[in-house]
């Protein structure tokens, strides 16, 4: 998809009344040229001075009607480029998280900023282009009326140089292309920066490698691609300029050799071509900034992130189930690659019988799959084959948004955001300060109306605000992932002997993987997940074989 047709999908209407504009302000400047060459040509300075009228009006004219198209325009690029943002965060909202996990972060937001970024510089030259083509345009239509010979010898001249700088521009877009992959690893060279701060100043080789090898190399990459991309347009730029006033010449010089033509027609071909010269290339160098955004579009389009067709707004809202009785994973599976191994693992086929008011721990070794079934339970991963059922009813693809939302769930590489988003309502306010004052964060935070004055704190303070946030949520089914893994004796304790058990009392399904084997003995049910399998009725002595695996 390219630019031009992108707008064209989301603002057809906007867009033809600017073309239109557009249109007329290029007809406009060839009656200004057309004008300016009847008085340079006027055998008496009374047939000149006639020609007043018809000049001023065309001036006006293509003032008002540039003037009207550009606003227009710029109206239609600001709106383009919000709705693009956020249409852009809709799609990854929507996005299946496997998708975006696959890509990695640093592409999602290398999409987010430079891809968007690019696509709006891109839009914002898309006014003056239309016009410079309408002027191109109207100059063409007027060049016909005096000759079609110098026309066709104008569009000779065009097509020869756009042939002959057809395998240049071709090597300049994979030149961009591979700047936006080194882009890519630029971004991720600098969330390893930031997240790896503490590593990379205790150890000083490791850091002077890293920015040698990492940072340096890509930052290096992106501008010999960027470079060279932009040494050939300028190329063809330029030349295209040369091949320009080639045609005066021959105007000039050549057509006078062999055909009989008036000093003033040939001033009339050469004013006309000079009138075109400056918007084709004011072209030549948007060039590069458009094909630009043609590389960004194809990048969104393989993150599976498409701006073909704009997503529906605002999104229909779920209906959110209230209640549940059974839930069951039948036969479900699931493949993935880990790191470090070639192949696919597989997880799976799967089954189990879950019921509300039931505390369930999922125990196993490290990478056997706890945290990819935790997934799959709540709905974020779509089984691969197998279905899950709710009361007997199978969870559709229509169906599972709003299966998501039988769940509240705390993994071990949650996120917590600084606003208690959908849970502003004032008597969860007054819950809120109950809960941050039993789990001793009432010291270090305070609710200032729905925002936490802070989320500088500890992991596991961290941790306890995001379990603050799941109890405002009150879902029929909780879903914890390694919860107590960064907490002290005393929140331990609180976590397993108080709050689980009290989730439970109050009917809901509370699934919890875990390592702390001491506290299995509290669980309805324990059971593990050994290669991807589930080996359930475990008793205590198999679950401690099974931690220490």
């Amino acid at each position: 998809m390219t630019l031009l047709a992108l707008l064209f999908r989301r603002s057809k209407g906007p867009i033809l009344l600017a073309v239109v504009l557009g249109v007329l302000a290029g007809a406009a400047g060839a009656g200004l040229v057309w004008a300016i060459n009847r008085a340079l040509t006027s055998q008496t300075p009374a047939q000149a001075w006639s020609l007043l009228p018809a000049f001023a009006a065309l001036a006006v004219a293509s003032l008002m009607t540039r003037l009207l198209s550009q606003m227009q325009l710029n109206v239609l690029q600001q709106q383009v480029v919000e709705d693009l943002r956020l249409d852009l965060c809709e799609r990854i909202l929507r996005a299946p998280l496997r998708k975006l996990e696959e890509a990695g972060s640093h592409r999602v937001l290398a999409a987010l900023t430079d891809d968007i970024f690019v696509i709006s510089s891109a839009i914002s030259t898309a006014p003056y282009a239309l016009i410079n083509l309408a002027t191109v345009a109207g100059g063409f239509v007027y060049l016909a009326y005096l000759s079609g010979t110098v026309l066709m010898l104008m569009l000779g001249v065009i097509a020869v140089a756009g042939a002959s700088v057809v395998l240049p521009i071709r090597f300049a877009y994979r030149q961009l292309h591979d700047r936006r992959e080194q882009h890519d690893r630029l971004f991720s060279g600098f969330r390893s920066l930031v997240d790896g701060t503490k590593e990379l100043q205790l150890h000083q080789d490791r850091r002077e490698d890293f920015f040698e090898r990492e940072l340096k190399a890509s930052a290096q990459a992106v501008t010999r691609s960027q470079t060279r991309s932009n040494n050939i347009f300028l190329v063809t730029a330029n030349w295209g300029g040369f091949m320009l006033v080639a045609v005066i010449g021959a105007i000039l010089f050549g057509i006078p050799r062999f055909l009989d033509v008036e000093m003033s027609t040939l001033v009339g071909y050469t004013l006309v071509v000079l009138y075109v010269q400056s918007p084709l290339d004011s072209l030549a160098t948007q060039l590069p900034l458009l094909a630009r955004s043609q590389v960004a579009i194809k990048k969104l389009e393989k993150l599976g992130l498409s701006l073909e067709d704009p997503t529906k707004s605002p999104p229909r809202k779920v209906e959110a189930p209230t209640t549940f009785e059974r839930l069951e994973l039948a036969g479900i599976t699931h493949s993935y690659y880990r790191e470090h191994e070639d192949g696919h693992f597989t997880l799976g086929p799967l089954d189990l019988t879950l019921r509300r008011g039931e505390l369930v721990f999922l125990v196993g070794g490290n990478g056997s799959g706890k945290t990819t079934l935790a997934k799959l339970l709540t709905g974020l991963y779509a089984p691969e084959a197998g279905e899950i059922r709710v009361d007997g009813v199978p969870v559709t693809s229509e169906s599972r948004a709003a299966y998501r939302q039988l769940f509240t769930a705390v993994f071990y590489d949650f996120h917590l955001f600084e606003r208690l988003l959908g849970l502003s309502r004032p008597e969860l306010m007054e819950r809120a300060r109950e809960y941050l004052a039993r789990l001793h964060l009432d010291r270090k935070v305070r609710l200032e109306e729905d925002r936490l004055s802070t989320t500088s704190l500890s992991q596991g303070q961290r941790k306890r605000l995001a379990l603050l946030t799941a109890y405002l949520e009150d879902r029929p089914i909780y879903v914890f992932d390694e919860w107590a893994a960064d907490q002290d004796p005393v929140f331990r304790e609180l976590f397993y002997r108080e709050l689980l058990p009290e989730l439970r009392g109050r009917g809901k399904l509370v699934f919890v993987i875990s390592h702390d084997d001491r506290y299995f003995h509290l669980a309805d049910r324990v059971i593990k997940l050994e290669a991807g399998r589930l080996v359930p009725d475990v008793t205590q002595t198999s679950v401690n074989t099974a931690i220490s695996a």
